[in-house]
């Protein structure tokens, strides 16, 4: 069996895929998993971090803000736009497989397209209450929708089929001992802990 990963761009669409992949790898130890993802992203150090193979897949947003250097980095974007599919086509025609996985961002939209195109069952997982432009062109090609919440379909393109899993946490997650986290925190018994944290890339700014 193998499984195609396409994600990137934010950890909020990376850890998800790896979750799964992960317990997929479990369950189906001798299921070869690839990701797809921007070199330049952090998917590119948290995927064979995991112990996942990484195959680059070079791929931009669209920048809404008008700026010169957003000009400048749109009209990289429309470039690498021209060739998306057929370079998706490639990688899946190379890796060949069973199933294709997408968690939204600009990475997954045109290999999910590209594997709807070539018949391969696929399907995306959207883990915000607000999907995100991805998703949204996907919608009506995949072969299933995953929502984390029930809320995300008022938002989406009309099928019938979405279906509510939650989002996929990572097993040392679940398997996170809270006395010994804490002690190695230097948190006291009775002492207030008090987690801040940002989603997306604004975590890195706090």
């Amino acid at each position: 069996m193998k499984v195609l990963f396409a994600c990137g761009g934010t950890a909020g669409h990376i850890n998800p895929a790896l979750a799964v992949a992960t317990e997929l790898h479990r369950r189906v130890p001798d299921c070869e998993i690839l990701f797809v993802g921007n070199p330049d992203g952090m998917e590119a150090t948290l995927v064979p971090r995991a112990g996942f193979r990484f195959a680059p897949y070079r791929s931009m947003g669209i920048q809404r803000r008008f700026s010169w250097n957003n000009i400048k980095y749109n009209a990289k974007s429309v470039c690498l736009l021209v060739t998306a599919r057929s370079r998706a086509k490639r990688i899946l025609r190379d890796f060949a497989p069973d199933v294709v996985m997408g968690t939204g961002s600009y990475i997954s939209a045109p290999i999910l397209l590209a594997a709807a195109a070539l018949r391969i069952p696929c399907m995306t997982h959207e883990a915000n209450a607000l999907p995100g432009v991805s998703n949204r062109m996907v919608a009506q090609k995949v072969d299933k929708f995953l929502l984390a919440v029930p809320e995300a379909e008022k938002h989406l393109p009309q099928r019938q089929d979405y279906i509510v899993t939650g989002n996929p946490v990572r097993p040392e997650i679940l398997a996170a001992d809270r006395a010994a986290a804490r002690a190695r925190l230097g948190v006291r018994p009775g002492q207030l802990c008090l987690l801040s944290f940002g989603g997306s890339l604004g975590a890195q700014t706090i």
